[in-house]
């Protein structure tokens, strides 16, 4: 049994240029698309669903692209504390990343979600957000070194990440074979698959149709 996937959801850009769409429009496909998700490994009984929105590396991207987005992260964010479907669904959302970097508005917009999901058991949905894998690893032992440890093992450093648990399978859209530092630490065990189809194009069908590939596998952690 799968127990964690991780997505790159790539290709929005390219799928609102093949489309002729507004950016505006695709990503807020993008994040509905997530929610779709959530349902699909549900049903599959998969327990953590995590979800990379916003990179390190995006800050370089054109300011009014940029803008869309917190802005779709504000509407959206909004929309999630006052759907009921969250809590009836047992689904607790965490917002992963160096988010000191946003607005003070959608700081308290992510503590809120946290706060209000924070009892939920179903599954677990992980957002990254201002998340690089880097920058991950480089806080972590800046963390430890300010601790004054001189030692330790790799279940301890895992303790420090933003992420500790490690995806079964990462997933990436758009055609794109490779990680762009995903979890570095983490995926050294998982699965890859790299779909050809642009993150809002996935449908249920291309969905369990990746899991079922994964499922063939064999996964023998270097035995």
């Amino acid at each position: 049994m799968l127990n964690h996937i991780a997505i790159i959801p790539d290709g929005n850009r390219r799928y609102a240029k093949k489309m002729g769409l507004s950016i505006d429009v695709v990503y807020n496909r993008a994040m509905d698309k997530i929610y779709e998700i959530v349902g699909w490994c549900k049903e599959l009984k998969i327990k953590t669903l995590t979800v990379w929105g916003f990179s390190t590396e995006n800050w370089r991207r054109p300011e009014l692209e940029k803008k869309i987005l917190f802005m779709l992260f504000e509407k959206k964010g909004k929309e999630i504390l006052l759907d009921e479907r969250i809590d009836k669904e047992g689904i607790k959302i965490k917002i992963i990343g160096n988010t000191k970097q946003f607005s003070k508005k959608l700081q308290k917009l992510f503590r809120d979600i946290e706060e209000k999901t924070k009892q939920n058991v179903e599954l677990n949905l992980n957002i990254l957000l201002n998340y690089g894998g880097r920058k991950e690893i480089i806080q972590a032992i800046n963390q430890i070194l300010s601790e004054g440890k001189k030692k330790i093992n790799e279940n301890r450093f895992k303790k420090y990440l933003w992420l500790s648990d490690e995806p079964d399978i990462i997933i990436r859209t758009s055609g794109e074979q490779r990680l762009s530092g995903l979890l570095p630490f983490q995926s050294v065990y998982s699965e890859l698959y790299f779909e050809p189809k642009y993150f809002p194009e996935i449908q249920k069908r291309d969905f369990l149709k990746m899991i079922k590939t994964i499922e063939k596998r064999e996964r023998r952690f270097g035995k």
